[in-house]
């Protein structure tokens, strides 16, 4: 009798324990299906807005709660980077950042998947910069459109010198775009569009050889450029594009890709031709003997960066960059340990750091260095890492060598903007070390979903 009773409770408790594990599992469940249990799963899409003809947004929406939700399209180091940006009902305070998609090169690009990197955003104000990184904002896009109007219609009906004129972009997506204009008779009789990749490889071939692939119809980018090319020729103008905010145009038929940077390289080429794009001329600063330093305001990544230049005879004879951690220790001495690695092959950031310095005192000059948009310049050899931060600290200790003053100080910036990067109106974020170019893509992949919530709002 006893055993059956006992039996009979544990059946109890086994289909209670069951029963309360099914409840739960339900939770799980329901939970996962709702969206992961992210954040964005506490409220339900309320509409859905229009993406059509945004370039790089594949879906936005207005949640219950008033919050946006924005799927973005980004070009990453090793491939495209989506990721879906949520924002507060201001359509500028941030409140999330997931990443979906990535194919970033493990431990390093990758890092921006990280909870390190993404948490940072959170309740940051768009647009997000990295230290350095020019934020556009819609006054600042708008200026420079009007000013590119402006130089465009200058040229129309300007004489042009008989010539061949070429012109060359900033490296971008693993290409540089290149455009060369030939005048005959004061009429542009030629035109080419080229862009050239890393190892010299012309996108137009690999267009043509099905290496470069943009749309599975249409037509392929050498297409485009030689019809970009023939209205150019035919029009004997740029204005005739007028491309729109995206820099597409519907002027020349067939033409899908983005033609901003045809335009300006076009326009460089016909500038020089109607003798109005005069090289700038450097002004001779002379500079005192003496050593300076300059130092960075804040810590990035756990190093403050440093830079120290002598000057003896008027020459700059000795250069040193460095980054010192919290603890005192060095960025160079780190590197050459081991301790402080950023790729497996390629120079250590000591012996980048010396290739800077040296080309420094070759050139006595940083103009050389042309960085792109990212800090990154070709100008010195096996010289990988961001440049921007040299270049800022350099330049301040060749004015203080110049005897040129440097600027009394801004008024503190409100909390995650410092500096010049204050009139930005946004908020600085730190980048993954070693990994300049996709912490930048993530940075632009929420940039261009804020900048497109402004449009629709």
């Amino acid at each position: 009798m006893k055993n059956k009773e006992v039996r009979g409770i544990l059946a109890l408790v086994v289909v209670t324990a069951l029963s309360f594990g099914v409840i739960a599992g339900s939770r799980v469940l329901s939970v996962d299906m709702a969206g992961n249990g992210t954040e964005n799963s506490a409220s339900a899409v309320a509409e859905e807005l229009d993406v059509s003809g945004a370039e790089n947004i594949e879906e936005a929406v207005r949640l219950e709660d008033g919050a946006y939700a924005v799927t973005v399209r980004t070009a990453g180091y090793a491939g495209d980077i989506v990721m879906r940006v949520t924002f507060e009902d201001d359509a500028e305070t941030i409140r999330q950042v997931e990443v979906l998609e990535q194919n970033e090169t493990e431990t390093l690009g990758s890092r921006i998947t990280e909870p390190e990197f993404l948490d940072q955003f959170a309740g940051a104000k768009a647009p997000v910069y990295l230290p350095g990184m020019s934020v556009e904002t819609e006054e600042t896009e708008a200026a420079d459109a009007a000013q590119t109007e402006e130089a465009l219609a200058a040229l129309d009906g300007a004489a042009l010198t008989d010539g061949t004129y070429e012109a060359k972009g900033e490296p971008a997506d693993g290409y540089t775009d290149q455009v060369t204009i030939t005048v005959a008779g004061g009429k542009i009789t030629e035109v080419n569009w080229e862009s050239v990749a890393e190892d010299g490889s012309l996108k137009s071939v690999l267009s043509e050889n099905g290496e470069y692939v943009m749309t599975e119809d249409g037509l392929t980018w050498a297409e485009q450029s030689r019809a970009l090319a023939d209205a150019l020729i035919e029009n004997q103008s740029l204005s005739f594009l007028n491309p729109d905010e995206a820099g597409k145009t519907d002027a020349v038929s067939g033409v899908s890709i983005s033609v901003g940077g045809f335009i300006d390289l076009a326009r460089q080429c016909l500038e020089q031709a109607a003798g109005i794009a005069e090289e700038p001329q450097e002004t001779e600063v002379t500079l005192a003997d003496g050593t300076y330093e300059a130092k960075a305001a804040e810590a990035s990544n756990g190093y403050t960066d440093q830079v120290t230049i002598t000057v003896k005879d008027g020459k700059i004879t000795e250069v040193n960059w460095d980054g010192v951690a919290e603890d005192g220790s060095l960025k160079s001495v780190m590197s050459e340990n081991g301790e402080y690695v950023m790729t497996e092959d390629g120079l250590t950031w000591a012996e980048q750091s010396k290739a800077l310095a040296n080309a420094l005192i070759e050139n006595q000059s940083l103009s050389f260095l042309n960085p792109n948009e990212e800090g990154k310049t070709d100008a010195v050899s096996g010289v990988s890492i961001s440049v921007g931060g040299f270049i800022s600290l350099a330049q301040q200790c060749l004015d203080q060598a110049a005897g040129i003053e440097t600027p009394a100080e801004e008024p503190a910036a409100e909390e995650g903007v410092t500096g010049d990067s204050a009139a930005q109106n946004g908020t600085q974020v730190d980048g993954i070390s070693g990994a300049t170019r996709s912490s930048t893509a993530a940075v632009n992949g929420i940039n261009e979903a804020y900048n497109f919530l402004q449009t629709v709002r």
